[in-house]
């Protein structure tokens, strides 16, 4: 068998959960700013374009469109163009006039393949081209044929000056316009600004933006770690505390609400668990009692018959008996409740007289009656049925019956009720003794616990009754509990679904 890998604590996870995260943020950050980044600004400046072509597309005959051209020659830093293309030969209508430091292609004959491209794209196209040389425009006029000079249009003549630069490239749209006064093709330019220096300058930035973020993420991830990992810390080693069965160990809350849930529920746990040891040593205490005293007996009664002449008697002979089926009992009992709680008891269901069943256990306690004086009452109007094992409820009679008596009034009355109502019996068994206080009610059916703590041994039975009655009971899927008040008395009580005499 391997050895179990050892595991690294939280703040270490941490640490690398903060390390990969900020790694994938840095690597996006990379690509954005330095791989795709040229790509993007092609992007977003051909938008540019587009959508300032649409602006003059939409005001061409407008009068205003010389204004909104001198807007986007300013704020854009553009070349705009507009070429009647009605006839033949195309004539300009507007050209930049001048644009100091920018570089245009913009040539009639560039103007007639912006035209013929864009009609086969339909109706727009755009295009990038490099440029090695500083160019600009000079504005001329001509005439058409038999024009006047009113109607003068200006063509645009390059002129390339022997001064040359680093090359750059130049995003030239076009778009045919079709108006009532004829057709026209805007055309504007753009110089796209070369990207590598400041992809060069992005780099260097963001090494010492990795390095900041890295050592940011480790320093929070080791403050977290400790921050997140203290409370559960201080909570493992109170359970280890606890498991060792120090009961009186305390969770505090916590800053967080899930340690805070943790350690109520370990606080509770800890209250259960500390119940349940001393529920568990009153029970060892009182068992060593219960079989002390009937040894105790048999042994001391066996050897004054061995000893001493004449006193094998059949009286002494009738207390060796009874106290050996007393210690009996109370082993039965004890067997009883085991299989019942591990639910490997045999709980045999068949239809029988609830009633019959009560009267029967009555005439067990005929001597009972005859010597102490008591009264015990069967109340009841009519036979009732019910389907269940007809000897694990008489254990619970008998043993509700018997707890009744250990604990009976001055009045030396039990009162069995038989109660219907609708299709369900009611059988309460009632005393008018002490009763029991409200907050121990909750542990009356644990095996051996006294509300007074102070062990009594029963008149009749082995002093492991409740806790019988309310495992069967769960057997029976019957509803049950206790009613009680200090100075007048209990009142346990049962619950089961009955069947129509016809159903026997």
């Amino acid at each position: 068998m391997k050895p179990e890998k050892k595991k690294r604590p939280l703040r270490f996870h941490l640490a690398v959960g903060f390390l990969i995260f900020s790694a994938l943020l840095l690597a996006v950050l990379w690509l954005f700013q330095t791989v795709f980044l040229e790509s993007f600004y092609k992007n977003i400046k051909t938008n540019q374009v587009k959508s300032c072509a649409r602006s003059v597309s939409d005001h061409i005959d407008s009068d205003d469109l010389s204004d909104l051209i001198a807007d986007i020659e300013e704020q854009n830093t553009m070349v705009v163009g507009i070429y009647n293309t009605s006839g033949a030969i195309f004539t300009c209508e507007y050209v930049t006039a001048s644009q100091p430091g920018f570089r245009s292609d913009i040539s009639m004959s560039t103007v007639y393949d912006l035209y013929q491209k864009a009609q086969d794209n339909g109706g727009e196209c755009s295009s990038i081209t490099a440029v090695g040389k500083e160019r600009h425009f000079e504005m001329h006029s001509f005439r058409k044929d038999g024009a006047t000079q009113d109607e003068a249009r200006l063509d645009v003549i390059m002129h390339e000056p022997a001064l040359e630069r680093e090359t750059v490239q130049t995003l030239a749209y076009a778009r045919v316009v079709t108006t009532d006064s004829g057709e026209y093709l805007v055309i504007l330019e753009s110089e796209i600004t070369p990207v590598s220096s400041v992809v060069e300058t992005l780099r260097y930035q963001l090494l010492i933006v990795t390095a900041v973020i890295v050592v940011l993420s480790i320093a929070v991830a080791i403050l977290l770690g400790k921050l997140i990992a203290k409370p559960i810390s201080d909570t493992t080693e109170k359970a280890k505390a606890l498991a060792k069965q120090d009961y009186d160990v305390t969770f505090e809350g916590g800053k967080y609400r899930e340690i805070t849930e943790l350690n109520a529920t370990l606080n509770y746990a800890a209250s259960e668990l500390k119940k349940v040891d001393s529920l568990q040593k009153e029970l060892i205490a009182n068992i060593s009692h219960d079989l002390r005293t009937p040894l105790t007996m048999i042994t001391g009664y066996s050897e004054v018959m061995r000893d001493l002449p004449g006193e094998m008697t059949p009286e002494n002979i009738q207390i060796i008996i009874d106290e050996a089926s007393r210690l009996n009992s109370l082993v039965t009992d004890l067997l009883d409740i085991s299989r019942l709680q591990s639910g490997t008891a045999d709980v045999k269901r068949a239809p029988f007289s609830l009633t019959n069943c009560i009267k029967s256990i009555f005439s067990r306690y005929t001597k009972l009656i005859e010597s102490d004086g008591l009264n015990i009452i069967f109340e009841h109007n009519e036979e009732v049925f019910i389907m269940g094992d007809e000897l694990r409820m008489t254990q619970v009679l008998y043993n509700l019956i018997n707890n009744a008596i250990n604990y009976i009034g001055e009045d030396k009355t039990v009162i069995v009720r038989q109660t219907v109502s609708g299709e369900k019996v009611r059988v309460d068994v009632i005393d008018h003794g002490e009763g029991i206080p409200e907050d121990k009610l909750q542990h009356i059916w644990d095996r051996y616990y006294r509300v007074d703590k102070e062990h009594r041994r029963a008149v009749i039975g082995t002093g492991l009754g409740l806790s019988i009655v309310k495992n069967i009971l769960l057997a029976h899927d019957a509803d049950f509990g206790v009613a009680s008040k200090l100075g007048e008395g209990s009142d346990f009580y049962f619950i089961l679904p009955i069947i129509p005499t016809g159903e026997e």
